[in-house]
């Protein structure tokens, strides 16, 4: 083709492409925003077409909404974990835990060990898997093969529940106990501090006043002189037995207090004393706790010391 008829055409083509309407109106925005999503795509291996048939379409799009839909495998904890306002999930080697308090995870994949500190965490063994998981607190030992099971720790001890399976429960100073599904175990507090706690959480849910002097008098036992929990449980003894109305009984654990020549509570107590006293007797039956107290003498007028 000659030079001219090449310069003809070229102006016929640049013609017909000057009609050709422009794109619509965001068309462009449209196209670059697919082409980016495509580029981000990892490439797809060639494959020779092929006609996918109804059937097979269904079982495809079934198994991509299963695959969705499908929760997902809780995080494998290992170190601190807490979670206090909410329940909380992890998991280890062949476990599965759900937690809502404050513990630690340590050992190794197939003897793992659960410090638990406060609140309740539920631990789902695989069985036949031969893990040797251990939860520990204060007060227990769990140990426990292939089942289910709640651990609960709050000011009244460890309370081990078990929903199937059996788990061996240690209760500090105790002989090991196998329990079976259903079966509870509570392990108590072992120290002075401990038992003082308990004996508060006990009044504050109205517990019987049984139960609350036998941790009381736990926690006296397990006391010694001059520690600062002891202070604590003798005056919450008394106050106790004062609402129970066992007032000599109040007066003759008030009397440790008299003997001690200082302690957090020691004013308090002989304040409670003398009026437990001057109920009983007036004057005469609360004059000795009076004497004891900073200007306690002048209330049954007589002067101070």
């Amino acid at each position: 083709m000659s030079e001219i008829d090449d310069s003809a055409l070229d102006a016929e083509v640049m013609r017909l492409l000057a009609e050709i309407p422009g794109p619509a109106q965001g068309a462009t925005a449209r196209v670059s925003a697919r082409l980016e999503r495509t580029l981000a795509l990892p490439p797809r291996r060639s494959r020779a077409p092929f006609v996918v048939g109804a059937a097979t379409t269904f079982a495809l799009a079934a198994a991509a909404l299963l695959y969705v839909n499908m929760p997902s495998k809780p995080p494998p904890v290992h170190g601190p974990i807490a979670s206090e306002s909410a329940w909380g999930v992890g998991s280890l080697a062949s476990v599965d835990l759900t937690y809502r308090g404050v513990g630690e995870v340590s050992g190794t994949g197939r003897a793992p060990e659960i410090e638990w500190q406060s609140g309740t965490i539920h631990v789902e063994v695989q069985p036949n898997t031969g893990i040797d998981l251990r939860v520990r607190t204060r007060e227990a030992q769990v140990r426990v093969v292939g089942t289910g099971f709640t651990v609960s720790r709050d000011a009244l001890g460890t309370k081990v529940e078990v929903r199937h399976g059996k788990v061996e429960t240690t209760c500090d100073g105790e002989a090991p106990a196998l329990l079976g599904a259903g079966e509870v175990r509570v392990c108590l507090p072992q120290s002075a501090a401990g038992l003082l706690g308990r004996a508060h959480k006990l009044i504050d849910g109205n517990g019987s006043h049984a139960i609350i002097f036998e941790t009381l008098d736990l926690g006296l036992s397990r006391a010694a002189a001059g520690e600062p929990a002891r202070d604590e449980l003798v005056a919450l003894k008394v106050e106790v037995l004062h609402r129970d109305g066992q007032a000599a009984a109040a007066l003759e654990t008030a009397r440790e207090v008299v003997t001690a020549s200082e302690g957090l509570r020691r004013d308090e107590v002989l304040q409670i004393a003398a009026n437990i006293a001057s109920e009983q007797g007036g004057c005469a039956v609360a004059a000795p706790w009076l004497l004891e107290v900073g200007g306690g003498a002048v209330a049954c007028g007589e002067p101070a010391p």
